[in-house]
Parts: structure tokens; sequence; C-alpha cells
């Protein structure tokens, strides 16, 4: 073979590739150990060229050569004279990486474009250049797209994932790093990338990916290898919670339970714990109940099936409880199943209702349903093993307390007409008054009594009176317990008969009268029914017919066995409520020191359920009343509104009225006292006359006159016009006062009315009265202080006046005229006319009144003020107190689910809390009969 076959064959061997890439193509062409491979090269280039052969392959080696000496531009020219097809591409590629190392990357970047090859490994090199190249342009979009292609391409590459995992950490680009750990994961199957994965996942970098991202991945290490399978479970598990995608991967989790048929043929560490938070999580969240079902069904169906111990018992429970509440989630074989591992599971033990029903206690109260201390009463009374509650049942109330009067004393009367009794033996005397919405301690009986109102007052059905102090005759832990409603004609959900779980024991009062009567026999029936469990001791009152022990011991014989048809294990004694002797006290007391021993944790559990659930009941109950209660308050409130409303209108009316009434009157007081003085004044001023006479100084008699009249005037309104004046604003006033007496008392008697509708003192309508002290201050100042100016009634410059004024001056010398001018005077002046004299007069006297007038209507409007504001504000308050209940009643319809779902969980919990309950019961009672063969069978 001559010189260039032997280098046109090497050219094409793919296998020369990886040399390509590392630029070491030349080691082909010169001997191992050559250390001139310049010279060595040289000379076969110069043979080749000799030859005629192809020369690309010699010029590629050198330019590979000139490369690592760093001599970029001699690489660059010996690879531009590279024309061989195969290596064509590959000097391209060379020189782009000169001009990569000469910092000339915009050229560079076109270079590695412009290269056109079907060679997966050159491409696989351009892509990460290219990559390399971005990076430091900086323009990491572009290198992200770059490696994200290479990715795609060619994974199997060398560094191609790794260059792109570093670069997506580098970037903060976990969404990508996942995606990229999640492909090579399920590519690859190394266990590698899954633990990269995983790493990713419990640092939160996939809390916002879709969780069916990962189930193929997961189907993967399910088959392949379980621990990793279950800690990337766990892993994801951690990530979702609390976050948007949580239901999502809930719902994934239960798709992949069924898909992979996850069973107990591996030994899961960590999933059923996973399964028992998400549960306890579901349910104590705020999620909406229609959300949970969607997601729990199958939860609690793989808890079941994957939990171990105690949690199986907790989780099979669960599982028993959601299937009773939605039976169409569950099959039939799958329940049959739970209720097998419940009877057989070991048990934790733990107080899971006391810690329930905290739990619904303080949701009542942020939910503002109240604070309920009569229930959290009983659940602490029911946590106390150290008392002992022993109900007094049967016969009359009457007769109950007067038996009770005998251990514990007057405290029996205490409060005889509350529905629920207690009494304690204690150190110090306390009488508590408990109810739903209030706790309240007294330190005797006469200041209860003296709170409450005294014996005979009315409590609330909810009302608890628990009386502690030292009775001799009731052992310590012993609580005497009085349900009045009990046997009584009271109904089946009285208030009163939620405390009847208290009762870890029944002691039962006959009638004495007629013992064991039809009515002793149905109670205690109802008593059985109620509290299968607890023990039963029977009080026979002494009758006519024991006249001796032994008749007294065949009475009590049949009694007993009368009541053990009912109660089996019931003991009889005979027992005077009234008087007993000491012997029969010292008995009963023997019987309390009995009772007091028997304090079963069984039975008390079971209470604190039953508990429980009587008080969700009543949530649900009182729910149910306040958004009915809110209703009718809405409606009366409106109601309220419509008539205040009406009273505003009624008293403006009214004032109106009174204004212009007022007003009426005092302008009536004023014309007539115009019609007197247009009357009397100019009477009194043509009895001038009579001062007219023969002797009289006709040159001075006009000014005589007018001097006289003003006299006269001036004591006319002295001592007649303004008295009367006077009296008659007096009166005005008087009889203003009456109408606005009688407007006060209407305003008083509409304030009452509505206050009583109210139930409160919301209404004060008080008039400004002080509006005619400040009347009767200015008219009398008005009438005190009219000063009228001197009025010229006889020198005005009328034509008349001045001729008798002349003639009087003229003729008044002569004695034979002065007959005649006294007649003419006379004459003139009985027929003047006084109009504008009195009309003078008149606005001097009446003007300041007139004055006053034109402030009744603001004075009166004064008057009204204080009752129309009040109306007014009133109105304003319950329209905004309307809007806020509205806007609440609202909420409550429109979002029932708010309040309603987490009391369904509530007693979904509750169930499941009875399910253990019972199952632990059943347990106890397997263990006794084990004990006791003999007896069980």
């Amino acid at each position: 073979m001559n010189m260039h076959g032997k280098y046109t064959s090497q050219v094409i061997d793919m296998g020369f590739e990886q040399q390509l890439v590392h630029k070491t193509f030349y080691e082909t062409l010169v001997e191992a150990g050559e250390r001139d491979v310049v010279s060595a090269l040289g000379d076969i280039f110069f043979t080749a060229h000799r030859d005629g052969a192809d020369l690309s392959s010699i010029r590629f080696a050198q330019g590979e050569v000139y490369f690592h000496r760093r001599d970029y531009e001699a690489a660059i020219f010996k690879w531009e004279q590279v024309h061989h097809d195969d290596l064509r591409p590959w000097a391209q590629k060379n020189i782009a990486d000169s001009y990569y190392e000469l910092g000339r990357l915009e050229l560079a970047e076109e270079l590695y474009r412009s290269i056109e090859t079907e060679s997966e490994t050159l491409h696989a090199e351009i892509i990460l250049r290219l990559f390399s190249l971005y990076r430091e342009l900086g323009e990491n979009a572009k290198a992200d797209d770059m490696i994200k292609r290479g990715v795609t391409l060619y994974p199997d590459y060398p560094n191609m994932t790794e260059w792109a995992r570093a670069f997506f950490e580098e970037q903060g680009d976990w969404e990508s790093a996942v995606e990229l750990a999640l492909g090579e994961a399920m590519r690859t199957s190394a266990r590698r990338w899954a633990d990269i994965l995983t790493g990713y996942v419990e640092q939160g970098h996939a809390r916002t990916m879709a969780p069916a991202r990962f189930s193929r991945c997961l189907a993967l290490l399910y088959e392949t290898d379980r621990v990793k399978f279950e800690r990337l479970v766990q892993a994801l598990w951690n990530g979702y919670r609390d976050g948007d995608l949580y239901f999502s991967w809930l719902a994934e989790w239960n798709r992949l339970y069924d898909e992979l048929s996850i069973g107990r043929d591996y030994d899961w560490k960590r999933i059923p714990g996973l399964l028992g938070e998400a549960y306890a999580g579901l349910m104590k969240g705020p999620y909406r109940l229609k959300e949970l079902v969607e997601v729990v069904p199958p939860l609690v169906k793989s808890w079941v099936s994957l939990a171990d111990g105690p949690e199986t018992a907790v989780a099979a429970a669960a599982l028993l409880a959601w299937s009773e509440k939605f039976p169409e989630a569950f099959e039939e074989e799958t329940v049959n199943d739970a209720a097998k591992r419940l009877v057989h599971a070991k048990r934790q033990a733990g107080e899971a209702g006391v810690s329930l029903f905290e739990e619904i206690a303080d949701w009542a109260e942020e939910q503002r349903a109240g604070s309920h201390f009569r229930f959290r009463w009983f659940v602490r009374q029911l946590s106390d093993s150290r008392t002992h509650f022993v109900l007094v049942a049967g016969a009359s109330r009457h007769e109950r307390l007067a038996f009770l009067r005998t251990l514990v004393g007057e405290a029996a009367l205490a409060a005889p007409s509350a529905p629920v009794l207690a009494w304690r033996n204690g150190g110090e005397m306390e009488v508590a008054k408990i109810s739903d919405d209030q706790f309240t301690v007294f330190s005797s009986i006469d200041e209860f009594q003296q709170a409450t109102g005294g014996r005979g007052s009315r409590f609330s059905d909810d009302a608890v009176i628990e009386c502690t102090a030292p009775f001799s005759l009731v052992p310590q832990g012993i609580v005497l317990l009085d349900i009045g409603p009990l046997g009584g004609r009271a109904s089946s959900d009285h208030e009163a008969l939620v405390s009847f779980s208290l009762a870890d024991s029944i002691l039962f009062l006959l009638n004495g009268e007629d013992p064991f009567s039809s009515a002793d026999e149905q109670l205690m029936l109802q008593l059985r029914e109620r509290a299968p469990s607890a023990p039963m001791y029977v009080l026979l009152p002494p009758g006519d017919g024991m006249v001796d022990e032994e008749e007294t011991a065949r009475i009590v014989e049949e009694v007993e066995a009368h009541v053990r048809t009912i109660v089996p294990e019931a003991n009889v004694m005979v027992y005077s409520p009234h008087a007993p002797s000491r012997k029969q006290q010292q008995a009963l007391v023997g019987w309390l020191e009995e009772m007091r021993r028997c304090v079963s944790p069984v039975r008390r559990e079971e209470a604190i359920l039953t508990t429980i659930r009587q008080f969700i009941a009543h949530l649900f109950r009182q729910r149910a009343e306040a958004e009915s209660r809110l209703a009718e308050l809405v409606v009366w409130k409106k109601e309220m509104a419509a008539k205040l409303s009406g009273a505003i209108h009624q008293l403006g009316d009214l004032q109106e009225e009174k204004t212009a009434k007022t007003a009426k009157s005092f302008h009536t007081v004023l014309a007539e006292m115009r019609g007197e003085l247009l009357t009397a004044i100019p009477d009194l001023l043509r009895s001038m006359a009579d001062l007219v006479s023969e002797d009289s100084d006709f040159s001075r008699l006009h000014l005589e006159l007018n001097d006289k009249a003003n006299e006269r005037l001036r004591a006319y309104l002295d001592e007649e016009a303004l008295p009367k004046l006077r009296r008659a604003m007096e009166q005005w006033i008087a009889a203003t006062e009456d109408e606005f007496n009688e407007c006060q008392v209407f305003l008083h008697e509409m304030g009452e009315g509505f206050n009583a509708m109210f139930g409160q003192e919301r209404l004060k309508l008080e008039c400004d009265f002080r509006l005619l002290a400040d009347w009767r201050r200015d008219t009398d100042r008005l009438i005190n202080g009219v000063q009228i100016d001197k009025v010229n009634v006889f020198l005005r410059r009328t034509p008349s006046q001045l001729l008798l004024k002349g003639a009087g001056k003229l003729l008044g010398a002569f004695a034979q005229n002065k007959a005649m001018l006294a007649q003419k005077y006379k004459q003139f002046i009985q027929t003047q006319d006084y109009a504008e004299v009195v009309e003078a007069i008149i606005q001097q006297l009446l003007l300041p009144f007139e004055w006053f007038a034109k402030s009744l209507e603001r004075d009166v409007t004064q008057f009204f003020h204080a009752p129309l504001t009040a109306l007014d504000e009133t109105l304003k308050r319950l329209e905004l107190e309307i809007a806020a209940q509205e806007g609440e009643l609202k909420h409550m319809r429109k979002n029932p689910e708010a309040y309603r779902d987490p009391l369904v969980l509530f007693g979904i919990r509750l169930r499941q809390c009875e399910q253990l309950a019972q199952a632990a019961s059943a347990a106890v009672q397997l263990r006794q009969d084990e004990n006791n063969p003999i007896g069980s069978v």
C-alpha cells in the first residue's frame, strides 16, 4: 500500500474520533516516543507531497501540534488547508477553538454554528463548546438552551449531563435540575441519579412540579430499589405537604398504591408513618369535606394495609369511622379486613378523648360559639380518676332532695330548681354555678342565693350547681349527683341529661308508698339502657308491712328479686329517706365507700366520648339556633328601625305643629295688644279736649297739650298696657309650657316603649326646658326695657294744627275770641286722626317682640333637638347593626361548610376514638373471660 492509501484509511476510521476530539490525531502519523514531532511531520509532508498524495491529514495533524504549542495562527493556517471531506468539519471546529482561545468569541461562535456534519461526536463537541462560549459571554439563556439541546440529543456523551447539572445548580434553575435528574434516573436506572433527584426534592426544589411527573420514576424505583423508592416518597410527601399541590400528590399516591399493588411484601420503614401523619394533618387542617372525601378513603385504605404495630389499630379505626360516614367509598371486603385488624391489633394507651374534646372546645371558641364551661367541667370531672359520681335517681325530686338532706344537710336545698345538682365532700364551703357561658364561684350558700335570687329562682336548662363542703357522711372522692329532668316529663334531649354521662354508679330510691311501681320499673329500664355498665344500688323506704326484721327481710328479698330481673347485680337496702337510723346511715356510707373503690377507666373513656358526641350535637344545634335567632333578630331590628323612623317623622310633625302653634299664639298676643293700643290711645288723646277752656293761654296751648298728652301716654303704658302685656306673655309662656309638658310626657312614653322593646335603656328622650326660662328672661327684659320717645301729638305741621296755632297767637289776646277758640280747639282735638301717632307708639312698644317672634322657630327646634338626635342616632346605630348582622347571616348561609365541615370531621375522629375504645373494652372482656372460663360459660 502506498503512503496515500495509508493516510486515507486512517482518516476514515471512525475509531479516531476521540483522537480528533482531544487533538491527538497527529500521534497516528508519527512514531511513538518521537521527540521532534514538528520535524517528523515535516518529513512526512514532503514525502507525501513528492508522492502526490492528499496532504489534508498531514496538515490537520500539524495544526494540532501548533494548537498544543499555543501557536494558534499557525494552527489556523494549517487547518484552513484541510479539504478532505471527513476532516474538513473537524478542522473548522478546531479553527473555531483557536479563535476561542484567542478571545475572538464572536468569530468562534459564527464558525461553530456554520459547521455541517453527520458526526454525533463532533455535533456534541460543538454543543459543549458553544455552551462554554455563551457562559463566558454571560449569555445564560443561550447557554441554557444549548446544554438542554445537548442533554436531549446526546445524554451519554461524556460530561454532558454533569455540565448541565452544574450549570443548573449554579443558576439556581432547580426545576431544570430536577427535570434532568428525573430524566436521567429513569433513562439510566442509575442509583446515583435517584439519590441526586431525592436530594433535590428533600431540599424543597420540587414543590411546584406536578406530582404526576414523578410517577414513572417511582414505579421504576418500586421495581428496582424499594429503599430509594421509600426515600423519594418521603421526600415528595414532605415537600408537597402544606403546599398548593398537596392534594394532587395525595391523589397521585392513591393512584400509585393501586397501580403498583403496594403491599406488605416489604418491611416499610417510612411510608406507614407518612400515611398516619398525613391523615392526622388532613383531619385537623383547614380543608373542606368535599376535598377530603376525594383523597382520604383511599389514603386510609393504604394506611391500613401498610401499618404495623399499635398504628394498625388507629388506621383500622379511621377506616371504619370513614366507612360509616361514606359507605359508598369503601368495598365491603376492605371494611371487614379493617375490622379484623382492629380486633387483633395492639393498642396505644392515651387520653385521645380528652385531647379531642380540647380541640373541639378551642375551635368552638375561635368560632365565637361560646366558652362551654359546662362541657369543660364534665370532661375535667371524667378525667379525674379520684372522683366517683353517684347518681341519685328514682322517686320524685322532692323525695330525692329529702334523702340527700340526710347526707348533706341544708346544702340539699341550695338550688332545688337547678337542672343538675352536685355535692362534693371538701375542706371549705364553695358553691359553683356552671353553665355554657359562665363559671361563677360563691363562698357560701347565702351569697349564692342572694346572687341567684333565692331558693325559688329558676335556672337555665344548662345550669349545673356544684356545692363543696365538709359533709361528714359523704366519703372523700364521692360526688352525689341529682339530675332534675331524669325520669320526669322533660324531653329526652333536655340539656340537663348531658350530665348523665358523669354517673359511675346509680343509687336508686324507690317510692315508699308503692315500692317498685311501674314508674320505678320503667325508669330503671331507662337507666340500664343509658348506663349498662354502671353498678346500681337500690334504697327501699320502710313501709307499713315492715313490722319486724323477718318481714322486712322477706320484703327486701322480694323487691331484690324483682329488681334483679332488670339489673342482675343490683343490691337492695332498707333506708328511710326522711329520718334514717344510724345503722342505715352507716350501711349507706359503706355502700358509698364500696362505690368509691370502683372507677372503670374504660367506662370513663366511653363517658368522655359520649360527652364529646353530645357536645358536637350541641354545637350543631347551637349553630342552627344561632342562625335562626340571628335571622329573627334582623327581622326584629328592621321592624324596630321602621318604628324608629316612624317616630322620627312623628316627632318632626309634632315639632312643626308646636312651632306653628307657639308662633301663632304669640302673634295673637301681639295682635290683641296692638288692637287695644289702637283703641285706647286715640281715646286717651281725644280726652285731652277736657283740658281746653276759655282761660287757656292759646298762644302756648299746643305746647301744653302736647306735654300733657305724653304724660298721659306714659302713664297709660306703665300702668295699663305694659302690665297687661306682661300678664299676656306669662300666660303665653305658661300655655306653651303645658304644651311642652304634654310633648315631654309623650316622648317619655315613647322612650319607655322603645326601651321595653329593646330590653335595655337605649333611648332617653329629654327636651330642653331651659328654653322657657330663657323666654321668661327675654320677655321681662323687653317689657322692662320699653323706652317710648316723646311723641309729637299736637305739634305736627298739619294744616289744621298750623291754623289753630296761628289763630291762638293772633286772637288769643282778645277776650271775645277765646270762647270761639276754645270751642275750635276742642273740636280739633276730638276729630283729629291719631293713627300716625298710635303707629309710632306701637312700633316702639311691639317691634322688639316682633323680632323675638322670629326666633321662635329656632327655639322650638332646639327644644326638640335632643330627642330627635337621640332617635336619629339610635336609628343609625340600629341600621349599622342590621347591616353587620345581615352580612354575618349571609356568610353563615353562603358558607355553612366553614362551620359544618369541621364538626363532621370531629365526628369522624370521635367515631374513630369510639372504635378504639370499643375494641379495648372487648379486649378487656375477652381477657376476663379467659381468666374466668367458668364464669364466661
